[in-house]
């Protein structure tokens, strides 16, 4: 198994209106890598921050980010060469509710979020993917976070940062049955909104609480919740993920 490095580091939110931006950075303890970039994004990577050779990294936090992720979309999909166009969630769309009640306010505008998966550390000029970086509770955490289908689900939580221009709102409680990839026994996975999301960028706490494992091992969210949260939480660590 490759060897996953937790980060010591000392994080900081600078909100100083002089830098015209707001920004997250740290530093990874031991870093070896060199130079490189921070990226956002699964399939089409943003770069948003940098990392030095001491392991030192900033992420900018800019204004106006959901109109420059739409821009750089629009443009991607008007190309031809293209197999598939992608598109912003809304608001309502991210939060499912397949039964039980969501109060929902400007749920019909579109958001973007910055650490989705993590954020990728690279140098893309030396074509070298570092691994990613996940702020989480603990490495088993952010390791089945980061799997999509996979179905590797631990009880813990990841933070993330939601951009929206207009205030909205995502309260309630909401559940779906479900049947696992291993087996016949149902389970009912619950969640929890509590969003309550100001023009501009967000913190949000996405949280597992429970889960159910199945015959085979794997395992999936029971109880979980997503919430509008003031600070990050004193005990979440950057979890840094070899590649």
């Amino acid at each position: 198994m490759k060897n996953t490095v937790l980060l010591l580091l000392t994080l900081t939110i600078f909100t100083s209106q002089s830098r015209g931006q707001e920004s997250i950075s740290g530093s990874i303890d031991g870093w070896t890598h060199g130079v490189g970039e921070v990226y956002t994004g699964v399939f089409t990577l943003t770069e948003v921050g940098s990392i030095d050779d001491s392991g030192n990294f900033e992420i900018a936090l800019k204004p106006g980010y959901l109109a420059e992720v739409k821009q750089k979309m629009e443009a991607e999909n008007s190309n031809p060469d293209k197999k598939f166009t992608s598109q912003l969630m809304t608001l309502g769309e991210s939060c499912q509710c397949a039964q039980g009640n969501l109060e929902l306010v400007n749920g019909d505008q579109e958001l973007t979020t910055m650490a989705v998966l993590g954020f990728m550390l690279a140098n893309m000029e030396k074509k070298e993917k570092f691994g990613r970086l996940v702020p989480a509770s603990n490495r088993d955490f952010a390791e089945g976070y980061i799997k999509l289908g996979a179905y590797e689900n631990q009880v813990g939580y990841a933070v993330d940062w939601y951009y929206v221009d207009k205030p909205g709102v995502a309260k309630g409680e909401c559940s779906v049955d479900s049947y696992p990839v291993n087996g016949d026994e149902m389970y009912t996975r619950n969640t929890t909104y509590n969003l309550d999301l100001k023009p501009g960028w967000n913190l949000v706490k996405y949280e597992i609480s429970e889960i159910f494992t199945d015959e085979g091992g794997k395992t999936y969210p029971v109880k979980e919740s997503i919430a509008s949260i003031s600070k990050l939480p004193s005990d979440m660590q950057f979890v840094f993920l070899p590649e």
